[in-house]
């Protein structure tokens, strides 16, 4: 008798349409949890954080400049999606260093 039921079409279309519910319900929360994360990390990148962009101008360099300068180890980006975040405190005190030279890189 059981058979029955689990093969009949009522049966089936009440677990289509639970099976419907559960992914849908699975699928918000997932949504929630995203935007929730997403809220978080900039916050603190707003925080605590200077972009790639913003490291650039403080330093007056330019894209390659810059990407030289992390291949050679003076710059230590923290990638957070793929792009390169720094540590303001860190940069703050490179800044300071790199006044009293009178041209070019961070020795």
């Amino acid at each position: 008798m059981k058979e029955k039921r689990k093969n009949s079409k009522e049966y089936m279309k009440w677990r289509a349409r639970t099976t419907a519910k559960i992914l849908l319900a699975r699928k918000a929360v997932y949504k929630e949890i995203r935007t929730l994360l997403r809220k978080r990390a900039s916050a603190e990148v707003d925080t605590q954080l200077l972009s790639a962009k913003d490291v650039q101008a403080l330093f007056k360099i330019g894209h390659s400049t810059y990407y030289r300068w992390i291949a050679s180890g003076w710059l230590n980006p923290t990638r957070i999606h793929g792009r390169h975040y720094f540590q303001k405190q860190v940069i703050m005190d490179l800044l300071e260093k790199r006044r009293y030279r009178s041209r070019g890189g961070l020795d």
